[in-house]
């Protein structure tokens, strides 16, 4: 039978696979992003290879849309089993874990999915089009700084955890040197206490014998 602790380790590695997967989705968008936030010398190339990459993006095949919900879904199933009993003392980092998750998942829904649709509408609303296409490369350094941070709460939880097993280990077992010590010395103690209650005629005599 697996214990809730065996289930919180998948769910940890649930976590992980997933946001790294995601990470990587989005990190393939940097060679496009960075030029248009980080380079000074950007020109409208950079912005028109961007716009094209975007494009392509909103014809990917169903598929692989339905594959890219699924890796989503698991992290987030990975994260409801480990709120489900968390540890008092570290339920608020738990919590802050699933909610920066959510909360990428919602950026990616409101900021990348819709400037992927504009992309191809070239519908920018109040912005221009170089604008709404640095909207996306930020959104998506946003969204790439939310799961390093889910990944960052993810490995300090399991170090407290490790370490904390480690300290409870080490304090069960002074606790039972500490146990096995005194009862020593209370066997001993209960000796001396049997030799004092025996009569001294007796004690003589066993004396006198040796």
């Amino acid at each position: 039978m697996f214990s809730y602790s065996d289930f919180c380790s998948i769910g940890t590695a649930m976590i992980l696979s997933a946001t790294t997967f995601l990470m990587g989705v989005f990190f393939s968008s940097m060679p496009y992003d960075y030029h248009l936030l980080f380079n000074p010398n950007a020109v409208q190339e950079h912005f028109d290879l961007a716009l094209r990459h975007y494009q392509t993006l909103h014809e990917t095949p169903t598929p692989v849309i339905i594959a890219l919900c699924v890796v989503a879904g698991i992290g987030l199933i990975g994260g409801t089993i480990k709120i489900f009993k968390p540890n008092p003392e570290l339920q608020m980092f738990e919590y802050c874990s699933l909610g920066l998750y959510v909360l990428a998942i919602c950026v990616f829904l409101t900021n990348v999915k819709t400037g992927i649709d504009c992309s191809v509408s070239h519908n920018w609303g109040e912005v221009t089009e170089n604008q709404g296409l640095a909207v996306i490369a930020s959104s998506n350094i946003i969204l790439l700084v939310m799961f390093a941070g889910v990944i960052i709460l993810q490995m300090g939880l399991w170090y407290s955890n490790w370490d904390l097993q480690k300290r409870l280990k080490q304090f069960y077992a002074e606790e039972e040197t500490e146990a096995s010590n005194v009862g020593k010395k209370t066997e001993k103690t209960e000796k001396l206490k049997k030799n004092d209650s025996k009569p001294k005629g007796a004690q003589k005599r066993k004396n006198g014998k040796k």
